[in-house]
């Protein structure tokens, strides 16, 4: 897939099929996360997988449950948390956590930009990815940490579910850019 066109063509992917994602497949992607730039090149991330649609179905009540106690009640995402039918993992193959594993200033920046690197390459693929955010205080959570192997001086910063997309979403709009030209 040329460059332009997947960033064009990504979109965010809500519904997936049965179908698992493959180990291999899933290291290739975390190799591809680890090709973005790290400030200094401290390359200071680490990656948590938690493999099956199951399990994450199995996650999903207690998931949603923390994150409608911990956002304030007039929050339209706690109203969402609330909805029996929401998933928060949409029914996806797989979860990959994209941890700071120290405490640099900009680890966090750059396990975002991991992120984004790995959903492109999934996105090369032919798998559909959604970066997770009403789940990543839950994941912090130290019994959470512990229920699913993240080392307790790790920071989730960016949950990514992973699986073979049901369907393609629909463009979304863009804005026009606010662009400041300095003199």
């Amino acid at each position: 897939m040329e460059l332009m066109e997947g960033l064009r063509s990504r979109r965010a992917i809500r519904q997936f099929t049965a179908q698992p994602v493959g180990t291999g497949v899933i290291e290739e992607l975390i190799a591809a996360a680890t090709l973005a730039p790290s400030a200094i090149n401290l390359q200071p991330w680490a990656f948590v997988v938690v493999p099956g649609a199951a399990r994450l179905e199995a996650l999903d009540p207690e998931a949603k449950a923390y994150a409608a106690a911990h956002l304030p009640a007039d929050s339209r995402m706690r109203e969402r948390a609330l909805d029996p039918n929401f998933k928060i993992f949409h029914g996806a193959a797989a979860l990959i956590v994209i941890c700071a594993i120290n405490g640099e200033s900009q680890s966090f920046e750059d396990c975002c930009l991991a992120a984004e690197s790995l959903m492109l390459a999934a996105h090369a693929k032919g798998l559909g990815t959604c970066w997770i955010g009403l789940s990543r205080p839950w994941l912090n959570d130290p019994a959470v940490k512990g229920e699913l192997g993240i080392p307790a001086e790790w920071h989730p910063v960016a949950p990514i579910i992973l699986g073979y997309p049901a369907a393609l979403a629909a463009p979304t709009p863009r804005e026009t850019p606010k662009v400041v030209w300095s003199r």
